[in-house]
């Protein structure tokens, strides 16, 4: 229970974050089948999947929770999204935003597009 809420707060920072860095938020705890995304933002024309690791301690970076299993379900969703609300057009972007205290590291394409083509 105590990760889920330190997860959503986590979630909460990396909203205003994005949101103080000039990106127009689409979504947040976005759900499609076999997939949840974090937030779904805009940056200019590229729509912007962001997945947020909440950190506590100093043992490990948040982007090593994000797996290569983890990003194909990401990505699924992704194209769920995109599909859904007419975007298939635009360019994508996946995300990774660590929070760690009142720390914040932004990973801009931290890893690529894994699925069919758009």
């Amino acid at each position: 229970m105590e990760n889920r809420m330190s997860g959503k707060l986590g979630e909460v920072h990396a909203e205003q974050y994005l949101a103080q860095k000039g990106y127009a938020i689409l979504a947040g705890s976005y759900v499609s089948p076999g997939s949840e995304i974090d937030l779904i933002a805009e940056d200019g024309r590229c729509i912007v999947f962001v997945e947020v690791k909440t950190r506590t301690g100093g043992f490990s970076a948040g982007r090593e929770a994000v797996t290569p299993a983890k990003q194909k379900r990401i990505c699924k969703g992704a194209v769920y999204y995109m599909m859904q609300n007419g975007l298939m057009n635009r360019q994508v972007r996946f995300d990774v935003i660590e929070i760690q205290g009142e720390r914040v590291t932004h990973i801009k394409n931290a890893f690529p597009y894994q699925g069919p083509a758009f």
